[in-house]
């Protein structure tokens, strides 16, 4: 049995789709903590204290009829780095998975959060249907953002440490043709 708190601040300014344009830009700053039944307050998993985030599109009407659009649009947020805790390593090696201290819980925090997506599409409005073919071009900084730690020991450097970064997607392209009938 424990209880647990979260409360922040949070900014959004948006700009509804006009005049062939959005954007909107959130940004939070927040805390967030439990004490469990041991009676020691912790940071909960996601307590990253900040978010932000910005994005934006156009979209304009092509072809003779106009009926048809291309737009681009782009998504960039940057956020507090993923907490994680300290580990106990002896214990890990002897399970062979990573093992957190009791005391130690979230109390480390991984590289802050950075990435940015960008998006190109040309939709085709016909009678009956629609055609887009779309180009998602996911994390194109190719950021390495941490997800985790894990249990990697190394068999040909013993001495090292068995704990190994695992890391999100980096870029991505995704290319996409979607029908509407």
């Amino acid at each position: 049995k424990g209880t647990g708190y979260n409360y922040g601040l949070e900014l959004t300014v948006e700009k509804l789709f006009a005049k062939h344009y959005f954007f909107m830009f959130s940004g939070s700053l927040f805390d967030s903590k439990y004490k469990g039944s041991n009676g020691i307050l912790h940071n909960t998993d996601y307590n990253g204290k900040f978010a932000t985030n910005l994005l934006s599109g156009v979209e304009y009407a092509v072809g003779k009829s106009k009926k048809n659009t291309v737009s681009a649009g782009f998504k960039l947020t940057y956020a507090g780095g993923r907490l994680y805790s300290d580990v106990d390593t002896a214990a890990s090696n002897r399970i062979m998975d990573v093992v957190a201290t009791d005391e130690g819980t979230n109390v480390n925090h991984f590289a802050n959060y950075f990435r940015t997506d960008l998006r190109i599409a040309y939709k085709i409005n016909a009678k009956k249907s629609s055609w887009e073919f779309a180009v998602d071009l996911v994390n194109i900084t190719n950021q390495k953002n941490v997800l985790a730690l894990t249990y990697a020991p190394d068999p040909t450097n013993p001495s090292a440490s068995p704990l190994v970064k695992n890391y999100q997607l980096g870029f991505l392209p995704i290319f996409y043709v979607k029908v509407d009938f």
